[in-house]
């Protein structure tokens, strides 16, 4: 076996060092687009002031007990991306003369958020006139009597 010398330019240690740079260099400037793109799109906040929400979740325990306690059930569907909710008590019957209100959100975003108000409908229920987007949203759900909040259920639904 003859080894026949390479003409030109030897690779030296200039050119090793290059190549490290580079490959590093890479590395890092992925790094520092990912992590932008991480920070600047989701605020990681689910509540503008955790302390106030911590001071709240007694009273939302309350609440959740009073709702297990009335034993009302609510199936949330969606027509041409029009939410409808059907709410009904413990013996099936439907519930009515209640204000209704939908908070829907995307999962990975707060800038989309919008409160949707759910109309009665004849026969029990209620529907909004205004449709969700395509995708998937995280939807809150409220049922209130005169300000007073007597139904409280979180979903995910997804339209297509």
């Amino acid at each position: 076996m003859t080894i026949i010398p390479r003409e030109g330019h030897p690779f030296t240690g200039w050119h090793m060092m290059g190549v490290v740079f580079l490959f590093f260099g890479t590395i890092i400037a992925v790094n520092i687009t990912m992590a932008y793109w991480a920070v600047s799109t989701f605020p990681g906040l689910n509540a503008h002031n955790s302390y106030v929400a911590s001071q709240n979740y007694n009273v939302l325990l309350k609440d959740a007990a009073f709702q297990e306690e009335r034993g009302w059930k609510g199936v949330l569907t969606l027509e041409d991306g029009r939410p409808i909710l059907a709410l009904r008590d413990r013996n099936g019957a439907p519930i009515h003369g209640l204000e209704v209100t939908l908070l829907a959100g995307r999962p990975a975003s707060a800038s989309t958020d919008s409160e949707v108000v759910l109309h009665p409908v004849p026969g029990g229920g209620y529907r909004s006139d205004d449709m969700l987007a395509r995708g998937r949203w995280l939807v809150e759900i409220e049922a209130r009597d005169r300000g007073e909040l007597m139904w409280r259920e979180t979903s995910s639904v997804v339209v297509d």
